[in-house]
């Protein structure tokens, strides 16, 4: 006879709750030598398909190489601006903040959202220079003390750059690693400076997605943990639980499924390749003096790329790869595509719109990092063939940004 099996409903792993916030806070950042932001904000946008050559798995199973159609997800990642660095010390067990800096010289924009929730300066600019070059040699004092163990930068997203109808941007804090004074050096000369997508990630390699998922209300026991229903006859419903439990203790204990809400749940999914970055093209200028705004930045339609063929260098000329990835009409929901894009394989949680903080991983193990990929879909639209694949690759490569 075989042997009687009914698992628990529900793990009790997940808290079920609302999320405090529509964007997620991090609470964990991994060890990363190099130095560099550990984590982007994005946009999720849709799902498409990605015929790809399977190089995922060993060379000796029998699937490698075999060419195949997978799901994918395309978010799109304006952006970001360094508006300030905050510094922490260890006080016993936990991280202590000793102080931040904030970047001298703001916009009309950013102070028309920020000025309110976040101390942006309020003095003049060469009252806020002062003030800047006073913390500066306060803590690098610090840092040569040893005092300072982590140091995070105060970033700004430009959902304004996107069609999602948004314009106040959300203020994140990213850990940057290595070192602490090479992580100094690299925010200070970065402060109030844009960072893209393609300067802190890179095609192949593995990442955590961090988001809040999509809200599903008040549900019951069978659609909130997957309880079993009742036969048919069942009294006074069958989309519930049989019994709450014992006649003793005279309770209902927190264990057993409930009905509540589902949903709006800040989740995170681990180890999800990047199979390509999508670049755009922007033109940033920054204010020299005070009258001047401190930034301008306009997206462009032509990438120039400077491109080396043996000893001689040669400028080539491509329409924006990253608004060809439109399909007709936009993107149901969510839009048009501008900015550099990002598409990771599998799925990803929350609905188009939503904001999602990709982060460097903390699981990373042996993860193999080869991505050959055929073709682009969406639904039976070819958006990109293997000759645009490739340009990608060549503007990710010959770029002249810093990586």
């Amino acid at each position: 006879m075989v042997k009687y099996h009914a698992p628990k409903r529900g793990s009790l792993a997940f808290r079920r709750k609302r999320a405090k916030r529509i964007y997620p806070h991090v609470s964990t950042w991994p060890d990363v030598v190099q130095v560099r932001l550990l984590g982007y904000p994005a946009y999720k946008v849709g799902m498409i398909s990605v015929y790809e050559k399977n190089v995922l798995v060993s060379e000796r199973a029998m699937w490698y190489g075999l060419e195949r159609v997978v799901a994918a997800t395309v978010l799109e990642a304006p952006p970001i601006r360094i508006i300030g660095m905050r510094f922490y010390g260890v006080d016993g067990y936990d991280l202590k903040t000793i102080d931040e800096i904030w970047c001298p010289n703001f916009g009309k924009f950013e102070r028309r959202y920020l000025q309110r929730k976040f101390p942006l300066p309020k003095k003049s600019y060469e009252e806020a220079k002062k003030i800047l070059e006073e913390k500066t040699a306060k803590i690098q004092e610090l840092i040569d003390k040893g005092e300072i163990r982590e140091i995070r930068a105060i970033v700004r997203t430009c959902p304004e750059l996107t069609t999602i109808g948004k314009k106040k941007p959300e203020v994140l804090e990213i850990k940057v690693s290595g070192e602490i004074k090479e992580a100094y050096e690299w925010c200070n000369q970065h402060l109030g400076k844009f960072i893209r997508i393609r300067d802190v990630f890179e095609p192949g390699m593995f990442i955590d997605v961090i988001g809040v998922t999509k809200g599903k209300g008040f549900q019951g026991v069978v659609k909130r943990f997957g309880v079993k229903l009742l036969p048919p006859k069942s009294k006074k419903g069958y989309r519930r639980l049989g019994t709450l439990g014992p006649w003793t203790p005279g309770r209902i204990m927190w264990t057993v499924p409930r009905p509540g809400q589902l949903g709006y749940f800040r989740r995170t999914e681990y180890n999800k390749q990047i199979l390509t970055l999508v670049p755009s093209e922007y033109e940033f200028k920054y204010g020299k003096s005070k009258e001047e705004e401190p930034y301008t930045i306009m997206i462009k339609d032509k990438i120039v790329i400077k491109k080396k063929e043996g000893e001689e260098e040669k400028q080539v000329t491509l329409d924006n790869i990253a608004q060809k990835l439109n399909p007709k009409g936009g993107w149901p929901h969510y839009g048009i595509i501008k900015n550099d894009a990002i598409i990771l394989r599998g799925s990803c949680q929350g609905p188009p719109k939503r904001m999602v903080i990709l982060r460097w991983p903390v699981r990373a193990g042996k993860l193999k990092t080869d991505v050959d990929l055929r073709a682009i879909y969406y639904g039976r639209e070819k958006i990109f063939d293997k000759d645009v694949i490739e340009s990608i690759f060549e503007v990710l490569q010959y770029s002249g940004d810093e990586k």
